[in-house]
């Protein structure tokens, strides 16, 4: 059985060896750029330094399959999630999206952003499947919200995490200029499961 622990430093190689593995398109997902290898190792140390909250999932061979940071930043949580490649459709994102919705109920949030949500529809589907809801751009100068496709396995499961709202991070900055019970013409409400 599977479980997400806090990092400690000896875990720290397998972390590095974790994001080193993402190719250019998986960095470009999680990151929001094709970050270079020297960037990645110095955002590992970065994490060790701070008391942000990191979730990592080892396996018992010690490799890191997948790895969560909330980030906290001026303008809300951003959400980093990654998996890696020979480790997808273990369930692996499954729970760190679990421990990302429990980590935000208790810190009193209903929204967290993630880079790149709208070039993702493999998450979309997932966070859809968990209960969660979705807000994408169609495009990255627009803020229409729009459904991403599902399928008649992707079964919503109702539960903790059905109050919370992943979107995408180009919609930050109107999502949080919103005062607090206002809706924006332009902005719709969160897509619901």
């Amino acid at each position: 059985m599977r479980t997400a622990i806090c990092p400690t430093q000896l875990h720290f190689h397998e972390l590095i060896g974790h994001f080193l593995a993402m190719g250019s398109n998986d960095r470009l997902l999680r990151f929001g750029g094709v970050m270079s290898d020297a960037w990645i190792v110095s955002y590992v140390e970065s994490l060790f330094a701070s008391a942000e909250s990191v979730l990592v999932v080892v396996e018992p061979g010690g490799n890191i399959s997948g790895a969560l940071h909330l980030e906290s930043t001026d303008c809300g949580v951003v959400l980093g999630l990654s998996v890696s490649s020979w480790a997808r459709r273990l369930g692996i994102g499954t729970l760190l999206l679990q421990r990302a919705g429990l980590l935000a109920r208790t810190r009193g949030l209903k929204t967290l952003f993630i880079r790149n949500l709208s070039l993702n529809t493999a998450l979309q589907r997932l966070v859809l499947r968990l209960g969660m809801s979705v807000a994408c751009a169609s495009t990255a100068l627009s803020t229409r919200l729009e459904v991403p496709a599902t399928s008649k396995r992707d079964t919503p499961r109702a539960g903790f995490t059905a109050q919370i709202t992943l979107a995408d991070d180009s919609l930050r900055s109107q999502w949080n200029a919103a005062p607090p019970n206002a809706r924006l013409p332009d902005l719709a409400e969160p897509i619901p499961s």
